[in-house]
């Protein structure tokens, strides 16, 4: 007797060769009679890093405008399917779901955008301290080298932070001694690679910024200007070459054996040579400031303070929508190749809390000596 006619799926949804047995689906076909057989059912698929991420049926990005969309977060799967009726699963990481969260959970608005230059070695984490009614951290580091360091740091440094017997008495020392903490429990754990940080934290009216590296935090004002909350650490920062004089090491090409940052997390290998975790701490009202931009160098090496902050404005309204897309856009039309992570986060005014007068004293402290350091750096570079 003839059999009943069975309809493959499309191309793109069928078994390769080779590739080992998935649970199959049998849908009904109606008047036609035949089962849609041979169909895998939706799983997850997770892209290497620097590709973008095959949809779930196994074929690559309809696009390379496709693929980059989610390299942002974007839900919109990267496939387009050959049915109406077969549509792909769409794929979010761990870690973008888990920001959107803290954004949600954040009383300012905060807007976020990862893009991989080829190595994805950049990471961003936003998190917010339970019931304190404001108290939030954004944090961006830079890896190098290997990854394996850079995982550990984006995975620690919130619960260091907030889980410090100095928060939130002392943030300026609860945010230094995370990044050390986070340091020295990289070394027990043998980890290869390292890190810069730049780590930004509200509380209690005061903007906290602690950074250690080449990578950069920057507010635009309520005023109209800008001012920088973190500073690079490289050979050209007054103090540092002679810093790692002193400690035995050497600068060649303004590099520490090839790598052009001084400090941060990690690179064991090289503290013999003078590379070091010595985070330096800045403080600002959050009543003086508009919206902070946390990125790495893959933004900063094509766009200015000004530049970045005029854009800001520009696009970013009250809340900011889309603002950090944007921004990632601009830098790869002006030739940035390097990975690029960003966070973008608003005060409005009618959000600011009233300035802790203790810690509004030690922050004006901080605020003198770094200006000097600043000006000192600026006139250095002119």
């Amino acid at each position: 007797s003839r059999q009943p006619a069975v309809l493959k799926a499309p191309a793109c949804q069928r078994r390769p060769a080779g590739r080992p047995e998935a649970s199959h689906l049998k849908l009904p076909l109606g008047a036609a009679g035949g089962m849609l057989d041979d169909f895998p059912s939706p799983r997850t698929v997770k892209a290497p890093y620097g590709r973008p991420p095959p949809s779930p049926c196994g074929r690559p990005p309809a696009s390379p405008q496709a693929g980059k969309a989610y390299s942002r977060g974007s839900l919109a799967s990267t496939c387009e399917p050959q049915s109406p009726a077969i549509m792909c699963t769409p794929v979010k990481k761990e870690w973008e779901t888990r920001c959107e969260r803290a954004c949600q959970a954040c009383r300012f608005p905060t807007h976020f955008a990862r893009d991989s230059g080829g190595k994805d070695q950049d990471r961003l984490t936003i998190d917010v301290w339970p019931g304190s009614g404001g108290d939030a951290l954004w944090a961006v580091f830079d890896g190098h080298i290997k990854t394996e360091l850079v995982a550990h740091v984006v995975r620690s440094v919130p619960g260091l932070v907030f889980g410090s017997p100095l928060w939130p008495s002392a943030p300026g020392e609860a945010l230094c001694g995370a990044l050390r903490d986070c340091h020295e429990s990289a070394r027990r754990a043998r980890l290869k690679g390292g890190s810069t940080a730049v780590v930004l934290a509200s509380q209690a009216g005061n903007l906290w910024c602690c950074y250690a590296g080449d990578s950069r935090a920057v507010a635009g004002l309520r005023g109209g200007g800008v001012r920088r909350l973190s500073q690079e650490h490289t050979a050209r920062l007054p103090g540092e070459e002679s810093r790692i004089l002193q400690a035995g090491g050497s600068i060649e090409a303004g590099c520490i054996d090839g790598l052009p940052m001084t400090r941060g997390l990690g690179n064991f290998d090289l503290e013999a040579l003078g590379f070091a975790c010595l985070p330096d701490i800045q403080c600002i009202p959050q009543s003086d400031v508009d919206f902070v931009v946390v990125a790495s160098d893959g933004l900063w090496d094509v766009l200015d303070n000004e530049e970045c902050c005029d854009m800001v404005r520009q696009w970013g309204g009250t809340d900011g929508s889309g603002v950090a897309d944007h921004l990632v856009d601009v830098a790869r039309r002006l030739g940035s190749s390097d990975d690029i992570a960003i966070v973008v986060i608003f005060f409005p005014e009618h959000l600011q809390q009233k300035t802790n007068p203790q810690q509004g004293t030690d922050g004006s402290q901080l605020h003198a000596k770094l200006d000097d350091m600043f000006a000192a750096a600026d006139g250095d570079e002119a």
